[in-house]
């Protein structure tokens, strides 16, 4: 009965993210300036998410361990760990396909991405300690703390780190509902950064209620100059002209304007600004967070019982032996 159980969960879990993968497809509409690469949120975000729940979970298992001492404890820190360490690394690739499409490069150092990648480091440590240690006991015992420290670091390398540093295009901004950029307040011959890039607000100008700005803008590594005349209605309060980022979907504009002291506040306007806002893409990016988080608690289930099941064989070898 309860192995049967077990298929039941498995065909649903599998038809269940099935269905989420054909709706990303044939369900979702496409949303101006990014396409079909927009769809690719409903994966990147929902794995990071369940990422982080999963090293909650194994700190979570390795403070039980260092508790109770009990081995299942640990069976499933350590099968917590590595659902987390795999989800970690699909919501990176799928990431780097999103930056592809937008920034024009797989990876670019971004402040999330950087975050990311030491994270990944950090776990990848775990398991090394892990593999270099052969007495049992020992082994549990220093991973279950190496565990405690690591996720200390996961609220502050997920959310935090990133949200700090102000030299990112990353769309914190772009895709959910009720959030905004803050952009950043600039006069005319000042210098300031925007995401990733450098800006110089060259000039501006008036013709009738229409306030146009001349910036520059440099690369990252100020490998070129080019630029860009954003525009807005003084009247209507109304954005007008967006011209690109060079290489980018992201748009330049203004958001305000004060003449008297020749400053303008100046952002950054993703593509799919909104994007949670339709029904057909909630309903679906819903779906996938349940779907991959029924996911991790099979997968956390399926490989404790796994280890435990090791760990048994091998003590009875060690007792025949």
């Amino acid at each position: 009965m309860a192995q049967r159980m077990a298929q039941a969960v498995k065909l649903l879990i599998g038809v269940w993210i099935g269905g989420v993968a054909v709706s990303m497809f044939l369900f979702l509409p496409q949303y101006e300036g990014l396409g079909n690469a927009g769809r690719i949120i409903i994966m990147h975000v929902p794995t990071a998410w369940v990422s982080v729940l999963a090293f909650a979970v194994s700190a979570l298992f390795s403070g039980l361990y260092l508790w109770r001492g009990r081995t299942q404890d640990d069976d499933y820190a350590i099968a917590a760990a590595e659902s987390g360490f795999l989800f970690t690394v699909l919501a990176t690739v799928t990431g780097a396909i999103f930056s592809q499409v937008v920034w024009g490069i797989y990876w670019n150092w971004d402040p999330r991405q950087t975050s990311i990648f030491v994270l990944l480091l950090i776990y990848a440590a775990l398991f090394a300690l892990r593999a270099a240690i052969d007495d049992p006991s020992r082994r549990r015992q220093l991973s279950a703390v190496y565990s405690l420290f690591a996720f200390v670091t996961v609220p502050f390398l997920i959310f935090i780190a990133p949200r700090i540093s102000e030299s990112t295009l990353h769309p914190n901004c772009a895709f959910m509902q009720g959030s905004t950029c803050e952009g950043i307040e600039i006069g005319v011959g000042k210098l300031g950064l925007l995401g990733d890039r450098k800006i110089e607000l060259v000039s501006l100008s008036q013709t009738g209620d229409v306030v146009t700005a001349e910036v520059l803008v440099s690369e990252p590594g100020l490998s070129s100059d080019i630029l860009l005349t954003p525009s807005f209605n003084m009247v209507d309060q109304e954005i007008l002209d967006r011209p690109n980022f060079p290489g980018l979907r992201y748009h330049l504009i203004i958001q305000e304007v004060d003449l008297a002291n020749n400053r303008i506040r100046l952002n950054i306007e993703a593509p799919g600004t909104g994007l949670l806002d339709n029904g057909r893409t909630l309903f679906t990016f819903l779906a996938a967070i349940f779907g991959f988080t029924a996911l991790f608690f099979w997968m956390l289930y399926v490989r404790a019982t796994l280890l435990g099941v090791q760990w048994a064989l091998a003590r009875r070898e060690g007792a025949h032996g």
